[in-house]
């Protein structure tokens, strides 16, 4: 090999380590469950990423309405949540509660693409759920 192939080879494999190593920093990050869907008619699957905390308590992340659901089976099924924390960073939100499914929550936000990325790479959500003036904390820890 002349230097000119030598310098190409080691030029070739700084980027395949760069590479590899994006990879597997990618893995650092927050690691979500996956969960899997078929459509109604059965042409599409669906993926959907979710953690479970130490309550029993679900949080769904909806890529595709690009929202949050919270799950929480409980007694008291009006329930409202206004603001989360993304790792210490407030986020005001919107909830509505699933007329045939009262367990679930839909968590709105505005900048939707924005906030989705945030969720995902995110390491701690919190949030309060108000039950009429009754409020609890709700903490997900993703690893």
């Amino acid at each position: 090999m002349n230097s000119s192939q030598k310098k190409s080879v080691f030029v070739l494999s700084q980027l395949v380590l760069v590479f590899l190593c994006a990879i597997a920093s990618s893995s650092i990050y927050a690691k979500w469950d996956e969960e899997r869907d078929m459509t109604t008619n059965g042409k599409e699957e669906l993926v959907y990423y979710f953690k479970i905390n130490e309550q029993g308590q679900k949080l769904v992340l909806d890529k595709y309405v690009k929202r949050l659901i919270f799950i929480r089976p409980d007694k008291f099924y009006k329930r409202s949540i206004k603001q989360i924390k993304i790792d210490g960073v407030v986020i005001d939100v919107n909830s509505d509660p699933f007329s045939h499914y009262p367990e679930q929550t839909a968590i709105v936000f505005e900048n939707k693409d924005e906030v989705l990325k945030k969720l995902f790479l995110a390491k701690k959500i919190e949030f309060n759920v108000l039950y009429g003036r009754d409020e609890a904390v709700s903490t997900f820890q993703i690893k």
